[in-house]
Order: structure tokens, then sequence, then C-alpha cells
């Protein structure tokens, strides 16, 4: 303490280690595999697994066991500063980074080596505390505050990279002669010396553009006692993501889309086509025009992990509070609340993210929560030293929340399409561009 200011700051240092292994078989119901480094054998029936005639074999080789270390440094200071009797600010600034290591660069791609680490992850932010009188205070505050990078995005994202060594994958089918003459032959694998083993066209990485998460966000809020140990507070909160991941795939080596068709949207009591209505032209997508080879025609996909994607997030909120009185506290509280995604969170473009503006999926409008803490005070019910010591400083307390729905896309049905390239919205749903999403 310094006269007026109260300084603190501090030093934080973690070291996470990550190390996966993955010598087991393959999930034939997941969604990605990883591989099956001891093999896995498939089998249409059991009569055909009895004769030894698998449908396929597939089987990974390279390194099954990836493993790295992340170093994490965080640093802050923070003064408040009580600059009247009333009006107290909080002023503070971190600065934190991750050190993740360099990914096994393939040299016939050399961006597969590089991870963007950044270091200048300056977070400033401020706050106030003003009472206005005896019964009232008002509240406010802006900061900035990064996130971590998740390990399992990082080993997702670097973990193909075209080398054999690294990791290569093989899948074999049965050719119809006797079983004792296949390659390889039940129960048996692939050496990993195999020249059936190749590497992989399809590489992973992180994108050279890529930046670390963070989120802007701002409050305001007046606290006032309505009634003895009774507070009312009303308040407004704002948050603004910024280089959000995409859940999408992003594929570096995608050529860009040729030609556009002009779609028209039928009005809903529209039973035939064509119809008049508004138009929408959209860029041809048709499997068969999607090719490889933007910017190597020798690789498949280059699928990297990009951070474009934007949130905002804007909520008013009122609250009652009643601290403990008489071994009861109890709070109510309503927000009100819109959630928008864009700019990238969920493309079906990669070239043209303006189609990406509509409610996240976390989006809830109206949420009502209730809580109450009850402390029945069990030590008045015994003398005892033993039995007060047993019976004291127990709680009860309970949480119910009621909220509104999440958004939702709409799915059109194909009685709803025609082949003149009309379509329109049936069973009686409608298409509110801002909340729903084709």
């Amino acid at each position: 303490m310094i006269g007026k200011h109260t300084l603190q700051f501090g030093f934080d240092m973690t070291r996470a280690w990550d190390s996966d292994n993955n010598d087991g078989g393959a999930d034939p119901n997941a969604a990605v595999q990883f591989g099956s480094f001891l093999g896995s054998y498939q089998y249409s029936n059991l009569q055909a697994f009895a004769l030894g005639q698998y449908n396929v074999f597939s089987q990974t080789s390279g390194n099954p066991t990836f493993s790295f270390a992340v170093p994490y440094f965080g640093f802050y200071v923070q003064d408040a500063f009580r600059v009247l009797p009333r009006l107290t600010l909080e002023m503070g600034l971190r600065w934190d980074f991750q050190v993740y290591p360099q990914p096994k660069e393939n040299p016939e791609f050399p961006l597969t080596g590089q991870y963007p680490n950044q270091y200048s992850r300056l977070a400033p932010r401020f706050g106030f505390a003003w009472q206005l009188h005896d019964k009232t205070v008002v509240r406010g505050g802006f900061g900035q505050f990064y996130t971590n990078m998740n390990g399992l995005n990082y080993r997702n994202a670097v973990i193909s990279n075209g080398l054999p060594s690294q990791q290569s994958e093989v899948g074999v089918s049965y050719n119809g002669g006797p079983p004792n003459q296949q390659l390889p032959t039940f129960p048996n694998i692939l050496p990993a010396s195999s020249p059936l083993f190749e590497a992989s066209p399809d590489i992973s990485l992180v994108s050279p553009q890529f930046r670390v998460p963070y989120v802007l966000q701002a409050s305001l809020q007046v606290e006032r006692e309505i009634f003895d140990n009774t507070t009312l507070t009303i308040g407004t909160m704002w948050s603004h993501g910024v280089h959000l991941l995409s859940s999408s795939a992003y594929d570096l080596n995608l050529n860009p889309l040729q030609g556009t068709t002009t779609y028209v949207v039928c009005p809903p009591s529209a039973t035939t086509a064509p119809c008049s209505g508004p138009t929408v032209v959209l860029p041809n997508m048709d499997n068969g025009l999607l090719t490889e080879g933007r910017i190597n025609p020798n690789l498949g996909q280059i699928n990297a992990l990009i951070s474009p994607a934007q949130n905002h997030y804007n909520a008013l909120f009122v609250q009652v509070q009643r601290p403990m009185s008489h071994g009861v506290a109890l709070q109510f509280s309503y927000t009100w609340a819109k959630n928008i995604m864009m700019n990238g969170m969920d493309f079906n473009n990669q070239f043209d993210f303006s189609n990406t503006h509509a409610p996240s999926l976390l989006d809830q409008r109206h949420r009502i929560t209730f809580a109450g803490v009850y402390q029945p005070r069990l030590e008045r019910l015994t003398t005892s030293t033993t039995g007060r010591a047993l019976l004291s400083n127990w709680m009860l307390s309970s949480v119910m929340e009621f909220s509104s729905g999440r958004p939702y896309a709409v799915l059109l049905a194909p009685a709803c399409t025609s082949s003149t390239l009309s379509f329109n919205v049936c069973d009686g749903a409608q298409w509110q561009p801002e909340r729903h999403r084709f």
C-alpha cells in the first residue's frame, strides 16, 4: 500500500506435458479415425470371418506416440486507486503467453514446420466503483482477455505433415484368392518397412495467419439497497470475441470456385415452379467442381487451423439479492441477451464468409435464475462440544434456471424443391434470415 494506491503484482508459470499413444485398434464407429497401428480386419459376416475372407484390412505406420510440452508464463500488475472517499479506480495489465514446440517439418511443404507462437499478448483492464449515495453504487469496467490454445487443437493441426515417418496409412481389400495367399494373411499385420505404406497426400497445419483468440468485455451496473439486506442491481454486459477458431475445415489447396447459379425464392403459397420472388446468387459447389491444386498440385487437402470468426454478445440483466439473514439468503436474476456469430464460425464456402452472420448456437434470449441458501444452525440443538462441532456450519442450497430455446436452422424437404432451381419453404415453416439459415 502506497498512500491511496494498493498495488498487486505477480507471476504464474506452468508446464503441461501431453503424450498420446495410439497403438490400439481404430473405432469403426468413430467419425474421425486416427488409425490402427496394430492393424484392423473388417468382415461382412461370421462365415467370412471363419474362412478368413476379410473385406478390408487397414493399418497405420509411423510413430504411434505424439508428445509435446507447453510452457506457460503470465505476469500481471494491478493498482486500486482510491481517488475520493466514494470513488475507487482499478487499473491493471496482464502479459501472458504459451510456447508451443515447432512441429516436424515436411521439406516439400515448409509451412508444416511452423507454429505462430505469439508473445505480445498484453491485456489491459480498467474498472471503477462510485458510491453516489449511501445506498447506491455504480460499478463498471472494461478489459481484454486472451485465451490459451487447446493442446488437442494443436495436435490435430500438426500430426499429419505428409511424411511416412510421422504417419502413413494403408488399406487392402481381399483379392478373391485363397486366404493364405493374401497380403496380409489373418491375423498378421504388415511390417513398418512395407512398401504399401505411403505418406498421406493430405496435410494438416496451423495457418500462418492464425491468431490467438481474445475477448473484449465491458460492463456497467447500478446497485441500490431497496430494503434492509435487499439489493437491486440493474446492468448491462457486452463482449466481443475476436479471432475465434473456426469449426469447419479450411483447405489451403482448394481451387477457387467457378461459376454461379441463380435461385428463386418462392413464396410460401407457391405449389408449382417456376414462380416469382427474391433471387439468391450462390457459387457452384457441386462435388465434382471442387478440385485441389491451388498451392501444390501433388498434394491433396491442406487442412489449416484458422481463427477468423467473431462473436458479439449483448445482455441486460436485473438481479435482486438478499444476503444471509436469519439463516436464509436468496437471489433472483433475469437476463435478456443476444449472441451473434459471424465471419466464418460455420462456413459452407471458404472463399466467402459473408453468409455466416447468424445467432450463435449458444444464443439464449431469456434466462431466469432462482437461487437460495439456508443455514439451519443445527448446533443450537445440543450443548455438547463434540455435537456442536459436528453440527456447525451446514448449509443447504438450490439453484433453478428457466431459459428460452436455442436457435435452429431450417431444413428443406425434397418436396419443396424443383428442377427449375426454384424453391420455397413448405409445411408452414418460415425463413427468417436473421435467425435461421439454409
